[in-house]
């Protein structure tokens, strides 16, 4: 059948006749040649006068629907072809491209029979067959469709056809390795084949070679801007590589191209999802599950997954639930309910659902370094063998896959004491996440010096005379991984707070424009006491909205350090407290965790960690002279470990609240737990990450040059 080209003038329009010292064969061969050349006015209006005279001409009729089909009538195409089988019904030629347009009608059952014709009148014909087994394939028989397409190449072995639907029925049968290979050949037989093209791109994504499939899809691309599925492809390789600013244009010219595409749609979720734009990732998922598609599962595990970023695991775990109802073995949704398991301090629930997910899932690994999270690793643990095994095949896996390999690695060697094989896969491991990510430490530096030169005694009297009353909120922070999860665990123990976690709210009220400008700090001196007090209320009516009935709740963002000032002046009757450990374990910890998301960007490279935590301890000495006294609470991780009944109790009370026993035991505290602390938060209160940092000190050098004298 012949190739689609772009659409001309309509050549449905008589021009003036033709001469009439043309014979009918004469003229036709005429035709032949316009339709050669692409003028297909010219060729139908030649059809159109030779059927004048000479109604059973077949062959014009044949010639009219195959320029009908070029120029997208499809119905007309059927229709013409079908006047030219009336006018003779034993050329195989004509069947065949009947298969073909019935095909593309959704005519299946017209294609099948008009393509068994095709065969049974010419045997040796081979796009005959190769149409034929496309019928069949739109019938789901691919048995059939690959008898039929290695017939067709057996009569004609580079007929680029027969290639690329041989690929999609390996595709359909998760051949992935053999669909790639007849790709391949197809477009080595046409280079200007744009669906094998597009095809190989998307089969590279699935299969993990996303830079590979933005190489090929830029060939698609160039062939046709236009086509939707391309941009589609591209959109979803962006994703893979975690580029997903980069993924988003495609994909929303993939949905104005084919619109109403659920697979476009939940590849905007998965993106939006990638720049916490949530809002947006939920809408784009709620549309896709109001079409008729067979995605339900996979839309359902998706919000899962934002709902559960979110912090609403009511919401995630029925998401989740929704998913698997469809479809039990969903890969995805089963780490998502482990993953909720185990924020909820059920262990052994999370390695059940990631053990399910092992045993069903073709791309082993995510489940694999789930379950060297969820416990700690001894010598001879399966779960850390298989990985040691993928390591040794680093070739056949993407750099995030790595990333993420390197870092499970890490976890498990030093779990088992092997400090040296640690620390290498930890390197490794942010190395590669460190490149990915944009942070300029010497600009972080010039932030901390703004926000100090910023907030002087002067500015802080000034505003704290519209502060707000409200003893609701207690804050949590201090340096990521300090300790300020356990601090949070401890409170969240008493039956009168809400923990509500790591909450964005702070970040986004410190970022509202003023007249004097757009970012923290400079927009703190257009601040008036009345804009700060409407301020504070909109901040604790976010907490209100999240636990009505709490006395108390945490919000345990630790980069709120940066926003004490503004808490002190905004909520003068707010509870602070600072959470501080020793600096070389501090950013140990740090430097050995793949946080998931990428707003810790200095955690990858030891320099910029030391810089950074240089900077955090200039602007807690600022704080510390610039506040009042007593305006915050010092709390030290060694101190939390070594007492803590003693810490609790200064913790509660600091709160304004009484004693409860229960948070002696904040390790059996029933919540969900969201950070990287997951696990140890479940266990009793223990000592032996203090002091951890000296067996990996011969490491560490460019960390403890850049600490200095706060070591």
């Amino acid at each position: 059948m012949s190739r689609k080209t772009a659409s001309p003038p309509n050549p449905f329009v008589m021009s003036k006749p033709a001469s009439p010292r043309l014979t009918a064969e004469q003229a036709f061969a005429l035709a032949i040649q316009h339709h050669t050349q692409g003028r297909l006015q010219e060729s139908e209006t030649l059809l159109r006068q030779i059927l004048q005279a000479h109604q059973g001409h077949a062959h014009a009729w044949h010639l009219l629907g195959i320029i009908a089909d070029q120029v997208g009538r499809t119905e007309t195409a059927i229709e013409l072809i079908g006047k030219a089988v009336e006018a003779d019904g034993n050329v195989a030629m004509f069947h065949a491209n009947l298969c073909g347009i019935c095909r593309k009608a959704g005519r299946v059952t017209e294609a099948i029979a008009h393509g068994e014709r095709a065969v049974a009148l010419d045997p040796k014909m081979a796009i005959a067959y190769s149409n034929l087994g496309l019928a069949y394939y739109d019938n789901k028989e691919y048995d059939k469709d690959e008898t039929c397409q290695l017939q067709a190449l057996k009569l004609q072995p580079t007929l680029a056809p027969a290639l690329y639907n041989m690929g999609c029925i390996m595709r359909e049968r998760k051949q992935a390795d053999e669909a790639i290979a007849y790709y391949r050949q197809a477009i080595a037989t046409d280079p200007n084949y744009l669906e094998a093209i597009n095809n190989l791109g998307g089969m590279l994504v699935k299969e993990d070679c996303p830079e590979e499939a933005l190489d090929v899809l830029a060939g698609a691309l160039q062939l046709n801007p236009e086509y939707g599925l391309a941009h589609f492809n591209v959109g979803c390789a962006f994703n893979a590589l975690e580029r997903f600013d980069a993924a988003l244009p495609h994909l929303m010219k993939a949905l104005r191209l084919i619109p109403d595409y659920p697979d476009a749609l939940l590849a905007i979720a998965k993106a939006y999802q990638g720049t916490r734009n949530f809002a947006e990732a939920e809408h784009a998922i709620r549309r896709a599950l109001e079409l008729d598609t067979d995605k339900k599962a996979e839309a359902h595990s998706l919000l899962g997954s934002i709902y559960a970023e979110m912090g609403e695991t009511a919401r995630a775990g029925a998401s989740f639930a929704e998913a698997l109802k469809i479809d039990p073995e969903l890969g995805d949704a089963l780490l998502g309910t482990g993953n909720l398991s185990m924020e909820a301090g059920d262990i052994d629930m999370a390695e059940q659902q990631f053990e399910k997910a092992l045993a069903i899932s073709q791309n082993k690994l995510y489940a694999y370094c789930r379950l060297v999270k969820v416990k700690k690793i001894r010598a001879g643990d399966q779960n850390m063998a298989a990985l040691v095994a993928m390591s040794e095949q680093a070739g056949k896996l993407t750099e995030i896959q790595l990333r993420t390999l390197h870092f499970a690695l890490g976890k498990c060697y030093d779990d088992i004491g092997d400090a040296a094989q640690a620390f290498y896969h930890f390197r490794e491991g942010g190395r590669m996440k460190r490149k990915q990510m944009t942070y300029d430490s010497v600009a972080n530096s010039r932030e901390a010096d703004r926000i100090i030169a910023t907030w002087d005694q002067e500015t802080l009297a000034r505003l704290r005379i519209g502060g707000g009353t409200s003893a609701l909120p207690i804050f949590v922070l201090g340096m990521p991984r300090s300790g300020t999860t356990l601090t949070e665990q401890i409170i969240a123990s008493h039956p009168d707070v809400y923990g509500a976690g790591e909450l964005p709210d702070m970040m986004k009220i410190a970022q509202r424009t003023t007249v004097s400008g757009d970012y923290y700090p400079e927009n703190i001196a257009g601040l008036t006491p009345e804009l700060l007090a409407a301020w504070g209320e909109d901040y604790v009516a976010g907490l209100q909205g999240r636990a009505p009935a709490a006395r108390r709740i945490t919000d345990k963002m630790p980069g709120n350090f940066t926003f004490i000032g503004l808490i002190n002046a905004m909520l003068p009757s707010a509870r602070i407290i600072h959470v501080s450990r020793n600096p070389v374990d501090n950013c140990l910890s740090c430097f050995t965790n793949q946080f998931n998301h990428d707003s810790l960007p200095y955690t990858y490279d030891l320099v910029e960690l030391g810089r950074y935590y240089t900077n955090y301890a200039r602007l807690m000495a600022h704080w510390r002279r610039v506040l009042p006294e007593g305006a915050f609470l010092d709390v030290r991780y060694e101190d939390l470990v070594a007492d803590n009944e003693a810490q609790a109790r200064r913790l509660i009370a600091y709160c304004g609240l009484e004693w409860n026993d229960a948070c002696l035991e904040s390790h059996k505290t029933k919540r969900s737990v969201r950070t990287a602390s997951v696990t140890q938060v479940r266990q009793p209160i223990y000592t032996s990450s203090v002091e951890r940092w000296r067996k990996y000190e011969e490491f560490l050098k460019p960390l403890l040059d850049e600490l200095g004298d706060l070591i």
